[in-house]
């Protein structure tokens, strides 16, 4: 789940979270994600957790964490 075109209005974060991957066991997993700017972390995270989830992992909210990034996914 990787954004490099952050809107204006839009903020973006990095996340990293340890996922269950069936038949394979607990993984790392990260990415970055840009949302509107009036998103609270609350909801990111919830976003990250099902897209997660849509990829055929198992991953528990407690397990995602947002780090405030504004400069994620863009080339240094």
């Amino acid at each position: 789940m990787t954004s490099t075109n952050a809107a204006p209005g839009s903020i973006e974060y990095a996340w990293h979270a340890h996922v269950t991957v069936p038949g394979e066991g607990r993984a790392f997993a990260h990415g970055t994600v840009t949302v509107p700017i009036t998103c609270c972390s609350d909801r990111v995270t919830r976003e990250v957790a099902a897209w997660l989830r849509s990829q055929g992992s198992t991953v528990q909210l407690a397990d995602i964490h947002l780090i405030l990034a504004p400069n994620a996914g863009k080339a240094v």
